[in-house]
């Protein structure tokens, strides 16, 4: 076989080893890209209110905000609903980071919207309160039966 065959050959190999080798890379680029299925803003939290150690009832909400620094998170009432907007932009050089989220409360009719205040612990849990009306009753103790799988 002549020199200028094998070369042919070579580079032959060579070139689908480069062409599988982008399409993997290519691949990779598509799982990891920005979807647009994010969840929906609007929370329907049933019952939202705690007994505090005190015995006193509030509202509360969490969210985990992690991956936000304090003044990029934004909390506000309007009228009887709660926002919650966080934005993240991160840019170094070949790599640019964007998180977002926003989520959205109605805040029950009992509840006074100026009485919400909210604390973002260290850990980056953002805890969201308000104090419950007093004719709201603690949620009752239920024992859900426990049923064993028998294979």
């Amino acid at each position: 076989m002549s020199l200028l065959i094998k070369f042919v050959i070579f580079l032959g190999y060579r070139y689908d080893d480069s062409f599988t080798r982008f399409e993997k890379e290519l691949e990779r680029v598509r799982r990891q890209m920005h979807t647009l299925d994010s969840p929906k803003p609007e929370l329907n939290i049933p019952n939202p209110y705690i007994e505090d150690v005190n015995g006193d009832k509030k509202l509360q909400i969490r969210f985990d905000c992690k991956k936000f620094k304090p003044e990029e998170i934004i909390v506000k009432t309007q009228g009887h609903k709660l926002h919650v907007h966080a934005k993240h932009d991160e840019v170094k050089p070949g790599r640019r980071v964007h998180i977002e989220f926003t989520r959205n409360f109605q805040i029950p009719k009992e509840v006074d919207p100026a009485s919400f205040k909210c604390v973002l612990s260290n850990d980056g849990v953002l805890q969201i309160e308000a104090p419950a009306p007093h004719a709201i009753d603690p949620p009752k103790e239920n024992l859900i039966p426990l049923e064993k799988l028998e294979i």
